[in-house]
């Protein structure tokens, strides 16, 4: 492959990836349930007047965005396939399920 194909390739891919919008209102996640591909972005938007937070406990695919007050964004590459659960940790019945497939 040239190094002109090897680019566009690496263009194409980056264009074909998707980006997702969850909104954290009301003390849930819209919506509550993504399905996604690996190179796939969620952009986490508090539209809420109270803080939230984006948790992971899923193994594999864990982590912890931290507190995220009123109008922050935060973003989250997918980078491995499977299915997950997203918890805010200051209102534990939010819940957002995400499936990733390869």
């Amino acid at each position: 492959m040239t190094a002109a194909a090897a680019g566009f390739a690496l263009c194409a891919s980056a264009a074909l990836a998707e980006e997702f919008t969850v909104t954290m209102s009301g003390e849930t996640y819209a919506p509550d349930r993504i399905r996604a591909a690996t190179g796939d972005t969620i952009r986490f938007v508090n539209d809420d007047a109270a803080n939230h937070n984006v948790f992971v406990p899923t193994a594999g695919h864990a982590l912890d965005i931290g507190a995220q007050e009123p109008g922050e964004e935060r973003t989250l590459v997918l980078r491995t396939p499977g299915i997950f659960q997203v918890e805010c940790v200051i209102h534990p019945h939010m819940l957002l399920t995400v499936e990733v497939s390869g």
